[in-house]
């Protein structure tokens, strides 16, 4: 199995390297509020894209996830206090 992701690694790092080389001329004009931020190859805006996206939907998962876990140690602190109230009674 490992050497079947190697395979599908490689095969990975080969298209986008081609991918690269094939669209490595500059792309348009980059504006914004009518400011001129240069000319970037459309490999660079296509990868940039998809690392922006990857971040963008790791990031709220992982913000997701931290308030899952902070609600469900929220419902488990007040219970704790009733049983033991009950206990005492």
């Amino acid at each position: 199995m490992n050497k079947l992701k190697g395979l599908l690694l490689l095969l990975l790092g080969a298209l986008l390297v081609d991918f690269a080389l094939e669209n490595a001329v500059a792309g348009p004009q980059l504006k914004l509020f009518h400011f001129e931020l240069g000319r970037l190859p459309a490999y660079l805006l296509v990868y940039g894209s998809l690392i922006f996206g990857f971040l963008s939907g790791w990031l709220a998962f992982a913000l997701k996830a931290r308030r899952q876990k902070q609600a469900a140690a929220a419902q488990e602190k007040p219970e704790a206090p009733q049983a033991a109230q009950e206990q005492v009674l």
